[in-house]
């Protein structure tokens, strides 16, 4: 929330409180509302920490708060209609307010445009409309395309995502993803470092995937938590 807003509701509901307090024969001098601008300014300190880091904390979840953190880098298999499994990485960029989806494959990488998290029949979805650029030297049979995702989040502290896509290439498939670390990985290279670095899930990772890693890693940037 900007401090515009933020500072009309400090007032009204200070405005509020006097008037609640001259109905009750107190009388309330001007000084009352010099505190405003130290309120505003601690309220929208509050606020912004609230939106980016407090409200992943682990005992706040599942109550008072059911909206799981997806934050961080998951391992996953995409799966064609037709064609064979690939190995996929999806990183996910979470406050409170906002969400913001990346995937990483060995010939191409995708971001959202728009993306959402909402409560769908007791479980989370997270839907995606995203822009997909294959690497240059790939770009001769695959060319930069849009398309629509979304994954099932099960249960407040998800391990794995579920879910399909389909493109504007008329092209469709499956996805499934694992959450391997809570830092956001900046490319395939650095996704698949830390997927060595993970120790092994439950249900482990399709054997297709981990063979499809590369075993160096030119770039290794890793956003920190």
């Amino acid at each position: 929330m900007s401090r515009a807003p933020l500072t009309i509701l400090v007032l009204a509901g200070a405005a509020l409180w006097a008037l609640s307090l001259l109905g009750h024969g107190w009388l309330v001098p001007l000084s009352f509302f010099a505190p405003l601008s130290a309120v505003v300014s601690g309220l929208s300190a509050l606020l912004l920490l609230w939106d980016a880091w407090l409200w992943r904390l682990g005992l706040l979840h599942p109550w008072p708060l059911s909206q799981p953190v997806l934050r961080g880098t998951w391992r996953g298999e995409l799966t064609p209609a037709e064609g064979e499994p690939l190995p996929i990485f999806l990183v996910v960029e979470q406050t409170f307010s906002t969400v913001k989806t990346r995937t990483f494959t060995a010939e191409s990488r995708s971001a959202s445009i728009a993306a959402r998290l909402d409560e769908v029949d007791g479980d989370f979805l997270l839907a995606a409309i995203y822009r997909n650029e294959p690497d240059l030297r790939f770009q001769d049979r695959s060319r930069v395309h849009r398309g629509a995702v979304h994954l099932r989040v099960h249960g407040p502290r998800p391990t794995e995502l579920r879910g399909c896509y389909w493109t504007d290439r008329a092209t469709m498939g499956e996805l499934h993803f694992e959450r391997i670390s809570r830092q956001l990985a900046s490319d395939f290279a650095s996704a698949a470092a830390l997927a060595r670095a993970a120790p092994p899930a439950q249900p482990q990772a399709s054997p297709s995937i981990l063979r499809s890693l590369p075993r160096e890693t030119p770039s290794r940037r890793v956003a920190s938590d």
